[in-house]
């Protein structure tokens, strides 16, 4: 084995030992739904088990299954053993270097720009079943919970005086008034590719005090108000807590 398929396969182990890493640390979570962590998890440990295999392979055994392949498998065999020249090995290598100089971080406010922002329910491609909302205490209800409820019940003055606990980052855009916000989330299916903005107008008197993309939780009560030309329900917040982002960003479906 030369000195390039040997760094074919140091890479792949590579990859592997970073991708696991991503999992472990539940980074992983910024870019793709928590459904695939296993799947991910079982692809990290199968390219280090492929990457090792590989490294360690002995030339004598190589050379015995020469000779046992028909003239068909060994030409092939050999086109794969062809060494990879040095671009395509920078190639290979360059999802590793990204991922070591690209700090990650979920996505924020300068992802909402040319995608419509759900206020007032979450559309016909994310079923939320009603018996599970029910079952939900309305302190431990997120964005997603409370947007899901709203599409389901059209008179929104039934929600006034509901209490609520939510926790997302502020977004801010010329809809809004000084005393009001939006605290959103992204809600993700597969990926970050899909992932789609949602969020709750919040009034509070101190708005212009909170930072666009700060992480905030937020305590209140509904009422039906008019924004941007529509009654929808409206957080009055009593207090709002600046905090740091949760482990899992993005709310699934």
């Amino acid at each position: 084995m030369n000195w390039t398929q040997r760094l074919q396969a140091l890479l792949l182990m590579g990859m592997g030992l970073f991708l696991y890493s991503r999992v472990s640390s539940g980074v992983v979570l910024f870019y793709i739904n928590q459904r695939f962590m296993t799947l991910t998890l079982l692809t990290a440990v199968a390219l280090m088990v492929v990457g090792v295999s590989f490294y360690f392979r002995p030339e004598r055994q190589e050379e015995d299954d020469d000779q046992l392949a028909s003239s068909w498998q060994l030409a092939t065999r050999r086109r794969i053993r062809q060494p990879v020249s040095i671009w395509g090995l920078l190639i290979i290598s360059l999802p590793i270097v990204l991922g070591l100089l690209v700090p990650p971080q979920p996505l924020g406010t300068a992802a909402l720009a040319n995608r419509e922002i759900n206020l007032s329910g979450l559309g016909p491609a994310v079923a939320v079943p009603g018996s599970a909302l029910s079952a939900i205490p309305p302190l431990e209800k997120n964005v997603m919970d409370w947007l899901a409820d709203f599409q389901r019940t059209p008179d929104p003055a039934r929600f006034n005086g509901q209490e609520a606990q939510v926790i997302g980052f502020v977004y801010r855009d010329g809809r809004f008034t000084p005393d009001s916000f939006m605290v959103g989330r992204f809600i993700v299916s597969c990926c970050v590719a899909d992932a789609a903005p949602i969020g709750l107008i919040v009034v509070w008197d101190e708005a212009l005090s909170l930072t666009d993309n700060s992480w905030v939780e937020v305590y209140g009560r509904f009422e039906a108000r008019e924004f941007n030309g529509r009654l929808m329900p409206v957080l009055i917040a009593e207090t709002v807590t600046v905090t740091t982002a949760p482990a899992q960003p993005y709310l699934y479906y």
